[in-house]
């Protein structure tokens, strides 16, 4: 019943944390340069700046984690730290719009205290699963983070449309707030309720202290190491286009914030339903087939969403994209925990979400960098879509090569 309880606080707190993620992801990212006038690259600044603050830290932060085996206090304090970092970029989009600068600098702190949140969270998996159900306890909680997203949009949408005003005039930055009052209230029974049971360290406090060392014996396990390979291809480009999606519909499609909005909870709820068959299925059939299955399939609709023009077309591939799109991280979030050593679950997991943010690093500068070579227009957006294909076949080459 315990263990119950908690996977329901895990999953409510992913639900949260994605409210505000996708607030800020579909909103801010418009109100900075639609909005405010600045250049497409600025919001991709925020990306690359909070993943380099991430990648030079999160090795050490997690080799503490496998030192104590404690998890829960370190997410109660980074919690707060992104709380607080949302909090301030919303005001100053709402109150001080002239701020832009210090708003996006504000948000790419707080986007990297989000990240540090998930070096704590996800090794949580492997305290409430076993091999036998990971990947159905892990679709459940990614089911959780696209309802959050969900959620997120039908809650913030009237603020954008004007039909509830905070302060000041309507627009995009009336949605951030709220969001980050939702994330604020669903974080605390996570943070308050959760009970992390006496974890017996796997590592010695005086073994392997150095993160340098933990790379090595990280990526000393073969399989392991091809599958962080793996996921850093796919996941940058999935990323890549989910945080640009917004804008893609605007620069390639002129539709509106009502279409993007509704379209994009379409695909979240899909993508809901698809983390939970998939991982159900996953747990039948295995892991790593169900995840090359669902990225074989990936490999056709990048291009289908490149090339097909008709937009009624193109909103049934989009969703039935959304199907196949939560599957990818809580398939990929289980076969970590399955073949991470026990020793070093946390760096492991700390090296998913590392691989995870240096394909938000690489990702958009070469999405900026075709932007900027062909233009901030439609061919550009185009092309840069169609280049994130070539990154998913790249991820199954590397997933054949693991030893099933």
């Amino acid at each position: 019943m315990a263990v119950k309880r908690n996977i329901a606080w895990w999953a409510l707190y992913d639900f949260g944390n994605s409210i505000v993620l996708m607030a800020f992801l579909f909103y801010f990212s418009q109100w900075l340069v639609i909005d405010q006038g600045n250049p497409s690259w600025w919001y991709n600044a925020t990306l690359i700046g909070s993943s380099i603050l991430f990648i030079f830290t999160a090795p050490f932060i997690s080799k503490k984690i496998d030192t104590n085996g404690k998890k829960l206090g370190g997410l109660r304090f980074w919690s707060a730290a992104t709380f607080v970092g949302f909090l301030v970029t919303a005001l100053i989009a709402l109150f001080a719009d002239h701020l832009d600068g210090v708003a996006a600098l504000v948000y790419t702190f707080a986007t990297y205290a989000y990240l540090l949140c998930f070096l704590y969270y996800t090794p949580m998996l492997n305290d409430l699963s076993t091999f036998e159900n990971s990947s159905s306890v892990s679709g459940f909680g990614q089911a959780a983070n696209s309802v959050g997203q969900v959620v997120g949009l039908l809650v913030t949408l009237p603020f954008v449309t004007g039909a509830i005003v905070l302060f000041g005039d309507p627009g995009r930055a009336q949605a951030l707030l709220p969001a980050v009052v939702l994330f604020g209230l669903c974080s605390l029974p996570m943070l308050l309720a959760y009970r992390e049971e006496s974890i017996v360290p796997a590592v010695s406090p005086k073994e392997n202290m150095s993160p340098f060392l933990g790379f090595a014996s990280v990526f000393k396990h073969r399989s392991l190491a091809l599958l962080l390979v793996a996921y850093f291809l796919f996941s940058d480009a999935m990323l890549t286009f989910a945080n640009n999606f917004p804008l893609y519909l605007e620069k390639v499609h002129g539709v509106s914030d009502t279409f993007k909005a509704l379209l994009t909870v379409g695909i979240l709820a899909l993508a809901a339903v698809g983390a939970i068959i998939f991982g159900k299925l996953a747990d039948r059939i295995g892991t790593l087939k169900t995840l090359t299955g669902v990225l074989i399939v990936w490999c056709v609709l990048f291009p289908l969403m490149t090339f097909v023009s008709d937009l009624d077309i193109l909103i049934g591939i989009f969703l039935i994209a959304g199907l196949f799109f939560g599957p990818v991280w809580g398939l990929s979030r289980s076969a970590v925990g399955q073949v991470a050593p026990p020793a070093l679950v946390a760096s492991s997991y700390g090296y998913y979400v590392v691989a995870e943010r240096f394909a938000t690093f690489i990702g958009p500068a070469v999405w900026s960098i075709i932007l900027v070579t062909l233009g901030d227009g439609s061919l550009g957006y185009r092309v840069a879509l169609l280049s994130m294909s070539a990154l998913v076949i790249a991820s199954l080459f590397v997933l054949r090569k693991i030893k099933r």
